[in-house]
């Protein structure tokens, strides 16, 4: 019996001894903490839904989505923790590192309470364009009120890093690069990158080089077809179906699509509602990395790719759409082409990258509708006349200044004059919103900042509320519900997981394989990023950095 227990310790011993051996080698394999990579490379899918990634599995490579699985760090639990999710406030909460309760950018436009007019998330009148004739180019991130994770970068440095934001939409670019990088964005009448004198007095040539290639024309010149015979695409329904959007000029929304004749009715620009709008982006990245050197000397880069078409097809098809399957099996062989690339000319242990979106999407209600599924399509002007007439009832006068996205805007001198408390007509109106078929729920402004909530869906409504911006009724509706009377295509915004989920992948780096089902906020990603590259976090972050999951730490 002793003689067992000797040999049982020491196997116990020599296991312990074999797991610290093995902790220390995973540990010397880990770069020092003062050393950063050369490229910080973020990758936004507009409207990339969580399931796309294995719902088209077995049609990727080795070397794209699956790479990044397999030699990265994938978090499968991953959520926009806040409410309404659009693309301005995604890309702003994934750069600045907090919702926008504290960056402000509270959707894609908003309501101006002091003018009673309304302002675009990155509009700015007193810039012009930079790059073409037209007012594209009027854009700046005046709006945002947090520094980006790019800003604290190139503060950190004494502004010897660098910083550009890419993408098709004007909000896709800035937001990420924040107020000290550059941005470039497409220019949909002139079908040319341009960016915004508020960033520059005039393109550097590596724009104008890139320009001159002329690669729309290239890309509207043959038919769209599916990139694999459209008979394996079974994860999508039929391609001649009635749920789907058609570009001007097209009976039917099938393929091929005749991009070279929807082109003479519209211009080259139709190539953005296409795959090929994303090749275009990821072109405009390499010219950025080559013309401005990124990731070629001792002070961390960061390159933000913001890939737009994917929204653009999914709004138009919706999520079960063979389109959208295509894009994505395009998107797989142009993310294995940039992990490539990457691999040749900076090193893969020298550049730093996550994968995650801005948003998810919907299914369409007419489809889930001949499914027996629960859905529905809300209408907001019929909602504005009811809380006109009901609250008129119990006031005798109208105290409704606007309904915008889901937001009602009270008019607070209406209701001073006539010797009513805001506080009461904003819970009145809450009332009235509850009862509407289709409306799930409805916080007050009052509520909203001064309440503390345990429920989840009423949490993210408390972070996507700014108060200097946001309405005095919040409210939400029920799962899967529109809030349009569009029978095409899909849309976003809702508190709910098809629009609250994301993909999010680390890659390169010092990036251990593995995967974690713990629950973390798109907000988290900033900080986490900060800690890699070694400097400040951004000047509005409530994120909590992922580090210490991605290495399995307490």
């Amino acid at each position: 019996m002793k003689t067992f227990k000797a040999v049982l310790s020491a196997m116990i011993l020599f296991s312990s001894l074999l797991i610290f051996v093995g902790c220390e080698a995973d540990q010397s394999d880990r770069n020092e903490h003062y050393e950063t990579p050369k490229l910080v490379v973020g990758i936004m899918v507009d409207q990339m839904r969580y399931d796309y990634i294995y719902r088209y599995w077995d049609h990727y490579g080795e070397d794209g989505i699956k790479r990044l699985m397999s030699e990265g760090f994938s978090f499968d639990n991953a959520h926009f923790d806040y409410a309404p999710t659009y693309t301005g406030p995604g890309h702003a909460s994934v750069y600045t590192g907090t919702t926008p309760a504290v960056h402000g950018i509270i959707g894609n436009s908003w309501f101006l309470k002091d003018t009673g007019g309304h302002t675009y998330v990155t509009g700015d009148p007193d810039v012009f364009t930079v790059g073409s004739e037209s007012d594209e180019g009027e854009m700046s991130p005046k709006w945002m009120l947090s520094s980006s994770i790019a800003d604290e970068l190139r503060l950190h440095n004494n502004m010897r890093s660098k910083a550009v934001g890419i993408a098709l939409k004007d909000r896709g670019a800035i937001l990420p690069a924040g107020f000290t990088g550059d941005a470039y964005w497409f220019d949909y009448t002139e079908i040319k990158m341009i960016s915004s004198s508020y960033y520059m007095d005039e393109l550097p040539d590596w724009v104008n080089e890139f320009n001159e290639r002329n690669l729309p024309a290239q890309y509207v010149s043959e038919p769209w077809e599916t990139l694999r015979p459209i008979e394996t695409y079974t994860e999508s329904i039929e391609d001649d179906n009635p749920y789907e959007g058609t570009f001007r000029g097209q009976d039917r929304p099938v393929f091929p699509h005749d991009l070279p004749a929807y082109a003479e009715i519209a211009d080259n620009g139709i190539f953005a509602n296409t795959p090929f709008g994303d090749t275009y982006t990821f072109e405009m990245a390499y010219a950025a990395i080559e013309g401005e050197e990124l990731g070629q000397d001792e002070f961390t880069d960061m390159l933000s790719i913001s890939l737009s078409s994917t929204d653009h097809v999914g709004h138009r098809y919706g999520p079960a759409s063979k389109e959208v399957q295509d894009i994505y099996i395009r998107l797989d062989r142009e993310i294995a082409r940039l992990l490539n690339y990457l691999d040749e000319h900076i090193g893969k242990e020298n550049v730093l990258v996550f994968l995650t979106s801005d948003h998810g999407a919907a299914h369409n209600p007419q489809y889930m509708r001949d499914l027996g599924l629960p859905t529905g399509n809300y209408n907001r002007s019929e909602t504005e006349d009811l809380l006109e007439e009901r609250l008129t009832d119990i006031y005798g006068f109208n105290p409704v200044r606007t309904l915008r996205s889901t937001q009602l805007f009270l008019d607070h001198d209406v209701i001073h004059a006539n010797g009513a408390r805001p506080e009461q007509v904003q819970r009145d109106a809450a009332e009235i919103l509850i009862s509407v078929n289709g409306v799930a729920g409805a916080l007050t402004a009052d509520a909203l900042r001064g309440g503390t909530f345990t429920d989840a869906i009423h949490q993210k409504i408390q972070r996507g509320y700014n108060p200097s911006r946001s309405g005095d009724v919040i409210y939400w509706l029920e799962p899967q519900w529109f809030t349009s009377s569009r029978t095409t295509g899909t849309t976003h915004g809702a508190p709910w997981s098809y629009d609250t989920r994301a993909p999010l992948i680390w890659y390169g780096w010092d990036i251990p394989s593995g995967s974690s089902t713990e629950l973390v906020g798109i907000s988290d990603i900033a900080s986490t990023v900060a800690n890699f590259i070694n400097i400040p976090y951004t000047s509005g972050n409530t994120g909590q950095p992922m580090n210490h999951i991605i290495y399995g730490r307490n």
